[in-house]
């Protein structure tokens, strides 16, 4: 809303400008000092030079001229088009919504921006289309120990560190029927994290919206069968089932890995695939078909990457790569490539095609193979030398391979390590002879780092254990392949002993947990020695499907998605689940994490958090912080946190009512749907709270940004009285402020502000 003139600017601009004017502008910093002070209509006001503190006719002495109060910003007298962000004189950037649609450096400005002008309707967050605002730059920080001053010219350091206290997951939602044997909400393959539709109806599909869970179930225990494909979404608390899709033609295999993404060139993001006769499909963001690949394409991994980096993306599958507009066949792979990922393993920052044995360019040229089988890849460099290894598990014979391109070897490849037991110290017979745990094993691997040393490490599943083996000792060739082992602890998974898992920092400590569910339990160990920190009933009969770690509530903490399904007999004293379920922690100190994980061979780096597919794809292995494989990881500032404040005042726009401005002045973004209370009086000493109150607010808010929450108050306060506003009063979500005890306004007239 844009409230009238008159009604102050200790309410308009409390923290970030001294004049509410518009204007146009790139957003850059430009100080006007040359003496020429404006009036609001432009015309000169006075340049006669004077000293701080000399009366000036029409306005004060500002930067050693007479300058308009509404352009004074400290020491320098603004220009007719620039505001006073934080006693700096700048021109207002670009129109925005919010600081997501601002340059790296810029947040938006509410006040300079326009009022919503329709009601959008109670399908979208807050019920209408948002305001919108000018790109400013964000205020600078604060030296430690300095204050931010009055009125403030930076923001203090805002962080919320969890304390050190036991890892307490847990159930936040859940979709499913847990309990019955054969039920049609089986899922046996790893779901898919991803913004399908329009949230806040601002008419675009990004990160500021809501993401849906995508993920296949199975019926009667036909997981390679016609598998239905679903989209749920938690709204307002409660877990809301979107839509879901069947094929008569081609069946959905519900065994198989989906992605999904932006990759058909048009805005929005889509869903791809497998079919139970090796095509792919791909859906739209409401469910429907947008087409069907060629037949004899070979399906399981899907994975999407704009290979020749000219803005189409493409779709790759083992056997073929896709254009993602039409489902036509750009390049076939034959041999397919067993569970391909994309990565560049080369070193010439352009991506390949990678297998657990064999390197192909993105136009399908061979690049090298090594002469060993293998099943499963993942990327990392574990030696910093800038070139990733390839690191694979050989289902076969339950072992870990470790190699790399290198041009400069026979057969254009580095041999590592050939023949590691991931079995470690665990005999295979905790397997019954006969099932795929006691002779073989070995699934999807990760790389992470998990003792905390700064280095990437590898961890994987078999049959009969998860390990982890220390990626500075697989390196060195005078390590020995047993002591290449950090830790093993004891699991069950002898039906597939391929089950893969997922890596995340749950606490921002540096060392990475893994989260994993083999045939029983869901469990997230302790990335340093292996122990348990959480374990809970989760039925599986796995394939080579895992847990994933992503914001899906987009309340700013991490949380676990897990799968499972009670077509088996596996159980817990008795107990089966199947479905999707979801854990947060109970105390709120797990760190914040992104708003998607799009596949299975997901690395960060592979897709933007809004769904586009960069190009080019930024190289994992090369970016600081990630070097990593089917890890999730926080955002820069990974402690930054919140900091809610409010004022408030009275308005008569057209009619009474009471204004709260809630700003914050943390470096981590706020959700929408923050109370703020209005009280007659000051609630510390018993003031009265105003009908009508709660009012929530309605946007995400991102550091330094505002949002001005109105309640109609009839008939008016008497204007003598005093009225404060308090925002986030009795908290009861898991993320935290880093100072909640500032969470009250200053009191308030409730007298109108109006000339």
């Amino acid at each position: 809303m844009r409230l009238r003139p008159g009604v102050g600017i200790a309410l308009l601009c409390w923290i970030a400008l001294a004049s509410c004017g518009g204007g146009g502008g790139n957003g850059g910093v430009d100080a006007d000092t040359s003496g020429d002070a404006t009036a609001d209509d432009g015309s000169v006001i006075d340049a006669s030079q004077c000293d701080d503190g000399d009366p000036c006719d029409a306005g004060v002495c500002a930067g050693g001229v007479c300058c308009a109060a509404a352009q004074a910003c400290g020491a320098q007298c603004c220009g007719g088009a620039q505001v006073c962000s934080f006693q700096q004189c700048v021109t207002p950037g670009d129109v925005c919504i919010d600081a997501t649609d601002c340059a790296v450096g810029f947040y938006c400005e509410y006040a300079l921006g326009d009022p919503s002008p329709v009601d959008a309707g109670p399908g979208c967050q807050g019920g209408a289309l948002p305001t919108t605002g000018r790109c400013l730059p964000r205020p600078p920080q604060c030296p430690s120990g300095q204050p931010p001053g009055d009125p403030p010219t930076c923001l203090e350091s805002c962080q919320y560190v969890p304390p050190a206290s036991a890892f307490t997951p847990v159930l936040k939602y859940s979709w499913g029927s847990p309990t019955a044997v054969n039920t049609q909400d089986s899922v046996m393959m790893a779901p898919v994290v991803i913004q399908l539709d329009d949230d806040t109806c601002d008419g675009a599909v990004d990160e500021r919206d809501i993401p849906e869970i995508v993920f296949f179930t199975f019926a009667s225990g036909n997981y390679n069968g016609n598998g239905t494909l679903h989209a749920i979404s938690i709204v307002g608390g409660l877990v809301v089932h979107k839509w879901q899709a069947n094929a008569a033609t081609s069946p959905n295999h519900p065994g198989r890995s989906i992605a999904a993404g932006n990759f058909d060139g048009m805005p929005g993001n889509e869903i791809a695939v497998c079919t139970t006769d090796g095509r792919v499909r791909a859906y739209r963001a409401n469910g429907t078909q947008l087409w069907l690949s060629p037949a004899g394409t070979a399906c399981s991994m899907p994975a999407l990457a704009d290979l020749d980096q000219d803005g189409d993306v493409e779709v790759i599958v083992e056997g073929a790569v896709i254009d993602g507009a039409t489902g036509q066949m750009v390049t076939p792979i034959s041999p397919a490539l067993a569970n391909v990922v994309v990565a560049d393993v080369t070193g010439d920052s352009v991506l390949d095609l990678v297998g657990p044995t064999r390197v192909l360019t993105g136009g399908g040229i061979q690049v090298t193979a090594i002469p060993v089988a293998a099943r499963y890849p993942a990327v990392g460099d574990l030696d910093g030398d800038g070139i990733a290894e390839i690191v694979a598990s050989d289902y076969d014979t339950h072992r870990l391979i470790v190699w790399k391109v290198d041009a400069g070897q026979p057969g254009g490849y580095r041999m590592i390590r050939s023949a590691i037991d991931i079995n470690g110290t665990i005999s295979p017979s905790a397997c019954p002879v006969g099932s795929a745990g006691n002779t073989r094993g070995g699934g999807p691997p990760t790389i992470a780092d998990f003792n905390g040393d700064g280095t990437p490490d590898v961890a994987l599943a078999g049959g009969v254990g998860y390990a982890v083996f220390d990626g500075v000792k697989l390196m060195d060739p005078l390590v020995p392949n047993a002591m290449t082992l950090l830790w093993i602890t004891p699991t069950q998974d002898c039906s597939s002993a391929a089950t893969g898992s997922s890596v995340f920092d749950f606490n921002g400590d540096g060392s990475a947990e893994v989260v994993y569910g083999d045939e029983t339990s869901l469990r997230v160990y302790d990335g340093r020695t292996g122990g348990v920190l959480f374990t809970t009933c989760n039925t599986n009969g796995t394939l080579f499907e895992y847990p994933l770690v992503a914001d899906v509530d987009n309340d700013g903490q991490a949380d676990i998605i897990a799968v499972s399904n009670s077509y088996s007999s596996f159980n817990c004293a008795g107990v089966k689940t199947a479905g999707v379920r979801v854990f947060g922690d109970s105390a709120g100190n797990w760190v914040r994490t992104r708003r998607v994980w799009n596949q299975h061979s997901y690395h960060v780096t592979n897709v933007n958090e809004d769904g586009t597919i960069p190009s080019p794809e930024p190289i994992n292995h090369i970016q600081p912080r990630l070097n990593n494989f089917r890890q999730n990881v926080q955002p820069l500032g990974e402690f930054s946190a919140p900091d809610l404040v409010v004022t408030v005042a009275a308005v008569c726009d057209p009619d009474y009512a009471l204004v709260a401005r809630v700003t914050n002045l943390g470096e981590a973004s706020a959700p929408a749907g923050i109370p703020v209370n209005f009280y007659l009086g000051d609630p510390a000493a018993g003031g009265a709270l105003i009908t009508g109150s709660p009012v929530l607010t309605t946007k995400v808010l991102y550091s330094a940004e505002s949002e001005d929450v109105r309640l109609p108050v009839n008939p008016p306060i008497a204007p003598t009285a005093t009225v404060y506003a308090t925002v986030d009063e009795n908290p009861t979500h898991a993320w935290r402020e880093c100072r909640p005890a500032n969470n009250t306004s200053p009191p308030g007239s409730a007298r109108c502000g109006i000339d």
